[in-house]
């Protein structure tokens, strides 16, 4: 029995329906290698993690530096890796933001960051988007969008959410605003095939919510840390939210979760609203402190920035011949074909490039490190090309 035979056997069948048909030993930079000893440029990222490529030495070298000191202990001491970390992460965050809560994943920090809100507010319903997506444990399933979803797992608490239309900022309006709690929202809805709206959609939702009393949450499990080409999403319009939920490659593979909150809603969190035993542990700690610390020394926003508005041209330049659209921002984009993504992708990984799919069965999706350049990505317009003849 082989090491997939034995994970299938094993392992709750949870994820066979999306694995690829590939077993991984290995990462190196922007290439991960198979058991077989083939190699394959890595544009889905371990989805969206591995923000930095693969084993940046710079980042193992931090993470064996903290292994050979300090594994763990729990949030009843003080560490200087934590501080260093909660220090990065508020300081490159809008600038209202004053405080961290650290966590495992992008699910608990949504489901703390509603906590935070619905305490803070003294409310009880959430406003959440049609299409969004944020977690699959029964609180953060109970705003997340998609219908089949949630009918999985009836017990959940959508009841106390109010499902809109994603742009629609009457529908918004048109609630009650002494009810709601928060508005919670992924600026870009990766899950949904690379969805967004206009800024002045956001913009006029940050002024209601302000108006109302409405604690504005934005999901940047995915758009955090670097990967549009800012920061965070909401620094491409000036828009700041009250609450930033994040996760994916906040670590740069190493899992964690985090919850930014503005000064305001920071000063309403008190001794025991929240606690967990392992985030912000010394080595999730070590492992943002490293991330943040190269993202900016080797200057890899402004890379994104760079590269990633020539990709989104040379990429529409194919419409009319298998592509339809092209949608996101930085290094979150999402290609719509005239064929299922699944062929698309298959196609791709045949000539050693690995792609995402989408909720939207004919949009791929490109979630890449930080990393890759101009040289990665004319490798993939060109088996892009060869994929869509075939």
């Amino acid at each position: 029995m082989d090491s997939r035979q034995r994970e299938e056997q094993y392992t709750l069948a949870t994820y066979n329906h999306i694995r690829f048909p590939i077993s991984l030993v290995r990462g190196e930079g922007n290439h991960v290698i198979d058991d077989e000893g083939r190699r394959y440029l890595d544009l889905y990222g371990g989805h969206a993690v591995c923000l930095l490529g693969h084993c940046h030495p710079r980042w193992v070298a931090a993470m064996r530096k903290q292994l050979a000191e300090l594994v763990f202990y729990s949030n009843t001491v003080y560490f200087a890796p934590r501080a260093e970390a909660a220090e990065l992460l508020v300081s490159h965050c809008y600038p209202s933001m004053a405080a961290v809560y650290f966590c495992g994943s992008g699910a608990e920090a949504n489901e703390t960051a509603l906590k935070i809100a619905r305490k803070a507010t003294g409310r009880k319903l959430v406003v959440a988007m049609e299409g969004g997506f944020h977690g699959r444990t029964l609180g953060a399933l109970s705003v997340t969008g998609f219908p089949r979803m949630r009918a999985a797992f009836p017990e959940n608490a959508e009841a106390w959410t109010r499902f809109v239309p994603f742009g629609d900022l009457g529908a918004v309006q048109a609630l009650d605003p002494s009810e709601i709690a928060a508005v919670i929202i992924e600026p870009i809805q990766s899950v949904a095939g690379i969805r967004t709206a206009p800024a002045s959609y956001f913009l006029a939702l940050r002024d209601h919510c302000r108006r109302c009393g409405i604690a504005l949450i934005f999901d940047e499990v995915q758009t955090g840390s670097g990967r549009t080409g800012e920061w965070f999403w909401g620094m491409h319009h000036g828009v700041e939210p009250d609450l930033v939920t994040t996760a994916k490659g906040v670590g740069g593979g190493f899992p964690v979760g985090a919850v930014v909150a503005s000064d305001a809603l920071a000063a309403e969190v008190k001794p025991g609203d929240q606690a967990t035993t392992f985030g912000g542990g010394p080595l999730a700690a070590a492992a943002i402190a490293a991330t943040y610390r190269i993202i900016e020394e080797e200057g890899l926003v402004e890379r994104v920035a760079r590269f990633s508005a020539s990709l989104r041209e040379r990429l529409a330049s194919l419409e009319g011949r298998g592509v339809r659209e092209v949608r996101g921002l930085g290094y979150l984009l999402g290609v719509e074909c005239d064929r299922p993504a699944k062929e698309v992708q298959a196609r791709l990984m045949e000539q050693g490039i690995l792609v995402g799919t989408s909720g939207e069965a004919q949009t791929f999706r490109l979630l890449p490190p930080l990393t890759v350049g101009e040289e990665e990505w004319e490798i993939f317009l060109g088996a892009l090309e060869k994929a869509l003849r075939e």
